[in-house]
């Protein structure tokens, strides 16, 4: 018998005190006790991004707050320059077309970060545009883009062009990029690092990104977010909010402080090197070599091995489940997930399960070679 592990980029694993704190009585949205944990979670982000005003609370998926946000600060007609380097960032010019505007994608290799030198010819060529749309992490290819230097570049070149940053599968893995001189709109997503179930999603906006939202026309009610500001004035959200999940968000905010933030920070980055470690000793190909994301790693299996077969076995016997690949890389990653509650040994778990799977399936990889760089790598 082998315990589940959910070494996923999303869902993650929740950890008892959060479910614990989920499994509370219900509280009812309107109430006193609802709102003091409504603005004690207001606090808890504030903290956890560095940033000086209030978030919003969204009852959606991540995708939902990428488009409230470009939704709040663009009208139709807009420009918006979009970095497209795997399936969440072609995401952006989805919701673009979808709302009537013009996006001009900055087209990646996937499993490659975004230059400086791309943004630079984008924010040049189009300096009508009303926002630049980035991911932090992408996490169909494992790339962690320089965003910190990318948002500053974009703010040196045209400072009026607001600068959306996806930090849904980032945020608590690694610093915010930026704070709001640089960032307008950060987008951040429960199902991750945030070690709570799908379905909140949380949105940080700078004064100038408030200034924006006053001046678009407003055409969507749930996604009004000058209504969502008014109404948490009075500690409330517009409509039904994830009231579990905003509970649950304060136990997991607690146990962040407990550890601190650059503990935390440090973890994700040992669990990503020890994953590397291992997955190359096994002879497998990390995909992304040079901006590797500390929230997931991808790799492809030994030539020969199929990765969906490798991944269905690990599942099956060892009650290990990893992510496949996404788009262009369907049936050919693998993708582990280690972020929010996930230590070493799950990691050493993981790896092993993988290499002793690709000895099944005809590969001849050293396991015991792979777990023991993995260890040494995580004494340091």
């Amino acid at each position: 018998m082998f315990k589940e592990r959910l070494l996923t980029p999303g869902p993650t694993i929740i950890p008892q005190k959060v479910l614990q704190a989920m499994e509370l009585p219900m509280l009812h949205h309107r109430s006193e006790v609802f709102k003091k944990e409504l603005l004690k979670a207001c606090d808890g982000i504030r903290w956890l991004l560095s940033w000086d005003n209030n978030p919003l609370f969204l009852a959606c998926s991540g995708t939902g707050a990428l488009e409230a946000s470009v939704l709040n600060v663009c009208k139709p007609g807009d420009t918006i320059i979009t970095v497209n380097g795997g399936v969440f960032g072609a995401r952006w010019a989805q919701i673009a077309e979808r709302l009537q505007l013009k996006a001009h994608e900055i087209q990646v290799e996937w499993g490659s970060p975004v230059t400086e030198d791309q943004v630079v010819a984008a924010v040049t060529q189009h300096p009508e545009a009303r926002a630049f749309c980035i991911q932090h992490s992408e996490t169909s290819t494992t790339v962690l883009h320089p965003v910190e230097r990318i948002v500053r570049k974009v703010k040196e070149l045209s400072p009026s062009m607001l600068t959306l940053v996806d930090g849904i599968s980032a945020c608590a893995t690694t610093p915010v990029p930026g704070d709001t001189t640089t960032i307008d709109i950060f987008i951040a997503g429960s199902q991750k690092a945030l070690m709570l179930p799908p379905g909140l999603s949380v949105v940080a906006l700078s004064e100038r990104a408030w200034k924006a939202v006053e001046e678009t026309p407003r055409r969507s009610l749930y996604f009004d977010f000058l209504l969502e500001r008014k109404s948490l004035l009075s500690g409330e959200t517009s409509w039904t909010p994830t009231s579990t999940l905003i509970v649950g968000l304060n136990a997991a905010i607690e146990m962040f402080k407990a550890e601190g933030l650059e503990a935390m920070y440090t973890r994700h980055r040992t669990l990503s090197r020890m994953c590397h470690i291992g997955i190359q000793t096994l002879g497998c190909k990390l995909l992304a070599t040079d901006a590797p994301c500390p929230s997931v790693t991808g790799f492809l299996p030994p030539n020969g091995i199929d990765a969906d077969k490798v991944r269905n076995e690990v599942r099956t016997s060892y009650s290990i489940r990893l992510a496949g690949g996404q788009g262009a890389f369907k049936g050919k990653i693998l993708r582990i997930g280690h972020m929010g509650f996930v230590d070493p040994f799950d990691v050493l778990a993981g790896v092993t399960a993988i290499g002793l799977t690709l000895n099944k399936l005809g590969a001849s990889t050293d396991v015991a070679k792979a777990t023991s760089a993995m260890t040494l790598e995580m004494g340091k």
